[in-house]
């Protein structure tokens, strides 16, 4: 076995060096120095989370993205800012009192963030690109925007030419609200089509209760087309909404005229319930149209006649408020026809004329003459003539007080003389700008 070499290595050749234990301890801080990088690199990521978080709440950068952020957006978020606020602390999120918010820059822009759009000025468009409606729309508002009054009245009067084909463009600035919303409203009721009228009852109908819907409404009520009667009357008999009853009813009350006044009596005797009645005797008490008035003597009945029903009693009193010639003739005569103690209806509704166009005709019966005796058709007249307080009412009164035997005739020229008097400069003041209002009407027929 001498050319075998032995499989055993010799102890000389293979030992090694064993490694003392105390050297082992010098290899623990060599573990140290990764876990303090891998430490160090998580601070700095935190750190970076922390800085980026300040950055996006900062004031500038919330003024930054108020530039950039539309308006509903700004509004969203001030309104958000108002329910996270705590009720108990009075504080906001941001440790930042409410009342210090409710102040700040940013409120106050969300406040000017909820006006109405329309309001603001309109955007940049060429108007040469536009034509028709859309283009006179265009222009009203930038003439509203200039203030150019000129320029307003002649869109107006282009709308109203128009017609019809102006409803839309029209409708869409009375939606979007605001003073030009208005001017479209105007436009609308101007026009006065079963269709114009049409769109504007149906904008106020969807329009919530407050001065915007009030002031449309009052839009509502100066329709003056008369072809727009059928559609007025059975709106303001089948809506539920007060506004528009009341505007609608106003509108008919100047417009009323023979066929309107049918219409009204035919329902009256088909309605079937007592408000029906009584709505419809609403609006014949409140008729002012004087082409209504043969309709309306037609309806009181003789002079001598009992009213039959609230809508003949309506009709008796829509005539004070005609008060043309024949209508003052007529109550003065129903008057002097009453039996004692039942003409004091008549006798209220003499008292309650004021017309321009009566006034000659309420100094000639309080002066006294063959209609009228000195117990019931003077004395109303005198009392209705506090309604015209002028020096010719006032030289009147002083020249029965002076001259006239009746008592009664003698005490209702006091009351009324003293009633003017007591008013002052105020009321001689409104008379006289109301008598220089009926020299500028046209078609004003004061009686002679």
């Amino acid at each position: 076995m001498r050319g075998i070499r032995s499989k055993t290595p010799k102890q000389s050749d293979t030992a090694v060096p064993a490694t003392p234990r105390k050297a082992r301890k010098f290899e623990w801080p060599l573990l140290l120095y990764p876990a303090s990088l891998v430490l160090a690199l998580v601070a700095l990521y935190f750190a970076s989370q922390s800085i980026e978080r300040q950055v996006l709440t900062s004031p500038a950068r919330e003024t930054q993205q108020g530039s950039t952020t539309s308006p509903r957006h700004d509004q969203a978020a001030g309104d958000n800012d108002g329910v996270a606020a705590d009720a108990g602390s009075g504080m906001e999120p941001n440790g930042v009192p409410a009342s210090d918010l409710a102040n700040s820059p940013r409120r106050q822009q969300d406040e000017t963030n909820r006006s109405v759009v329309s309001d603001r000025s309109p955007t940049a468009v060429n108007i040469d690109e536009l034509e028709g409606p859309d283009k006179v729309v265009a222009m009203l508002r930038m003439a509203l925007d200039e203030k150019d009054h000129a320029k307003i009245k002649q869109c107006m009067e282009d709308l109203v030419a128009l017609g019809d084909a102006a409803v839309d463009s029209l409708n869409e600035l009375v939606n979007a609200g605001g003073h030009a919303g208005l001017w479209a409203a105007e436009a609308l009721a101007r026009i006065g089509t079963p269709t114009a009228a049409a769109a504007l009852l149906d904008t106020v109908a969807e329009t919530e209760d407050g001065s915007y819907k009030e002031e449309l409404s009052r839009r509502i009520a100066g329709i003056s087309n008369h072809d727009s009667w059928p559609l007025l009357l059975d709106t303001m008999t089948q809506t539920s909404d007060p506004t528009i009853a009341r505007a609608t009813l106003a509108s008919l009350s100047k417009m009323a005229d023979t066929p309107v006044l049918d219409e009204i009596i035919a329902r009256y005797e088909t309605a079937a319930t007592e408000a029906e009645m009584e709505q419809l005797a609403q609006l014949v008490r409140n008729i002012q149209s004087s082409q209504a008035a043969e309709a309306l003597l037609s309806l009181a009945g003789d002079v001598k006649s009992t009213p039959q029903d609230s809508l003949q009693q309506a009709a008796i009193e829509a005539l004070a408020k005609v008060a043309d010639t024949q209508s003052v003739s007529y109550l003065l005569q129903r008057l002097e026809a009453s039996a004692p103690g039942e003409g004091m209806d008549v006798y209220n509704a003499i008292t309650q004329i004021d017309s321009p166009q009566a006034q000659s005709q309420l100094l000639y019966a309080a002066a006294g003459n063959k209609e009228v005796s000195a117990e019931y058709g003077r004395t109303a007249a005198i009392e209705a003539l506090r309604n015209y307080p002028s020096q010719e009412t006032c030289a009147l009164l002083e020249r029965i007080i002076a001259q006239d035997s009746n008592a009664k005739v003698v005490t209702a020229a006091s009351r009324t003389l003293d009633a003017i008097q007591s008013a002052g400069d105020t009321i001689t003041a409104n008379a006289d700008s109301l008598l220089r209002s009926e020299q500028m009407l046209p078609l004003s027929s004061v009686a002679k």
